[in-house]
């Protein structure tokens, strides 16, 4: 992101900040973890298959960085909201 802004490193993080609240790294892992949230809502992939999706290599860290920005683990996710995202996708 760095690059392609053309700003130097800490321009561009201090300007990031600024305008989403957030350090570009949270705002990736943000992202990543809005994208597990679907998936564990819609597929049955193993949790190690969606770390990988969403570009975790370590499926530990992905537990651990979702438990704390989300309050359940992985698994408790998909238990809690898998069925209903099932269910939605299946009435379209």
């Amino acid at each position: 992101m760095v690059r392609v802004s053309g700003l130097p490193g800490r321009t561009f993080k201090r300007r990031f900040q600024k305008a989403a609240g957030m350090t570009p790294l949270e705002y990736v892992h943000a992202l990543r973890l809005e994208r597990a949230k679907t998936l564990l809502e819609t597929t049955e992939l193993k949790l190690e298959q969606i770390a990988e999706k969403v570009g975790y290599e370590d499926t530990g860290f992905f537990s651990r960085l979702f438990r704390r920005a989300v309050g359940l683990t992985p698994v408790q996710y998909r238990r809690r909201f898998g069925a209903l995202g099932r269910a939605v996708r299946g009435a379209r």
